[in-house]
């Protein structure tokens, strides 16, 4: 499903439940290597032991269903651009943990990002500082979106742990739309 709001789509889709299930079992049980951030919020991650998570062998499956999701992203929005993903990173929000208003845009690079949910009871997320669209995640949920798009994440009000990955999918080449057969 696409969403659009002032001219920017974010895909919201389901992950395969037990590809997602394993993720979430391997992240828990390593969990206790995440430590606060520096951003401007509470929340534990694994941004400064892995540049790219998904790299990791015990989440390939992860990755190769999280690059599906994307392939979908672009044909929905029949914009079509060789990459990979470039970074990703596990975020835990234990009880109040939260995230600002940001966004993932970098001087350098262009990104589509995104989320994906590895728990029940998520806080929502939230879209666009003016027009705001809330979406209410569930477990195996990915929503992709465009990197400058500002998004945040709201107070987890209870005592589960909320675990998401986030990820930056690098834009390299724009394709051909078409094949020109004549």
């Amino acid at each position: 499903m696409l969403y659009s709001i002032e001219n920017k789509n974010i895909y919201h889709s389901k992950l395969d439940i037990n590809i997602a299930k394993k993720a979430s079992n391997i992240i828990l049980d390593h969990q206790n290597k995440f430590n606060q951030n520096t951003w401007n919020c509470q929340v534990r991650t694994s941004k400064a032991i892995y540049d790219n998570i998904l790299n990791l062998k015990e989440l390939h499956e992860l990755k190769i269903n999280t690059i599906s999701h994307i392939e979908n992203y672009m044909h929905l929005n029949n914009n079509f651009i060789d990459g990979y993903i470039h970074e990703s990173w596990i975020n835990i929000y234990e009880k109040n943990f939260y995230q600002e208003f940001h966004t993932h845009e970098n001087f350098v690079n262009k990104y589509y990002s995104g989320v994906i949910y590895l728990t029940n009871d998520n806080s929502e997320i939230e879209f666009d500082v003016s027009f705001r669209k809330t979406i209410k995640p569930e477990f195996s949920d990915i929503l992709i979106f465009p990197d400058n798009y500002p998004h945040r994440v709201s107070p987890n009000l209870n005592e589960n742990l909320r675990i998401s990955l986030a990820f930056n999918y690098l834009l390299c080449n724009k394709t051909n739309d078409s094949l020109n057969l004549k």
